[in-house]
């Protein structure tokens, strides 16, 4: 008989830092862009005391958010998180190397969140997508867990980061100066 999933949520980041890691900088920029929604953006804050494993690819921290203060501030608070130190009960992050060498179910996909094991949300659209078949959240939960076998974790993925920090970040602006609607989408 299958045991009930452990509560948590799992969520796969490819576009745009998930809300619950935003800074309030971050978070105000990613409002104004009007396709903001339909770009992957979770504006949620997490649930206290509810386990939570984020993986972001590392393109999102490259994606220019409200400015190099705004995305110098986002990936120091990730270096926070990242932080072997830090005391950040129940929350994971893990990042997939722009470089990374991958298999092809390793491959980027769609921005989506697991929640409890049973549901799956793609906010892709103004109304997110909900899936609850067992059979296709177990096939987001296993790609889940494929992109985090790619991805760096703990002091590996602080150290990665903490050499890229000072690296300058690309302006997402289209050639005739008027910004992407959806970070990353030019």
């Amino acid at each position: 008989m299958p045991q009930p999933a452990a509560p948590g949520i799992q969520v796969y980041a490819p576009t745009l830092v998930p809300g619950p890691l935003q800074v309030y900088g971050y978070r105000a920029a990613v409002r104004t862009y009007p396709l903001a929604g339909e770009c992957g953006h979770f504006e949620a804050d997490l649930p206290s005391g509810i386990p939570a494993a984020f993986v972001l690819e590392e393109s999102v921290l490259h994606h220019q958010v409200g400015g190099p203060d705004v995305m110098s501030a986002q990936i120091s608070h990730l270096l926070k998180l990242l932080n072997p130190e830090a005391d950040v009960s129940g929350v994971s992050v893990a990042v997939i190397p722009l470089q990374s060498s991958r298999t092809v179910r390793q491959l980027p996909m769609e921005p989506f969140a697991i929640i409890n094991g049973g549901m799956v949300i793609l906010p892709v659209a103004p109304v997110p997508v909900l899936i609850d078949r067992r059979d296709q959240v177990h096939r987001y939960s296993t790609a889940f867990l494929r992109l985090r076998q790619a991805a760096l974790t703990g002091h590996v993925a602080h150290q990665y980061l903490a050499r890229r920090i000072h690296a300058p970040t690309p302006l997402d602006n289209h050639p005739d100066g008027s910004a992407s609607a959806c970070p990353g989408t030019g």
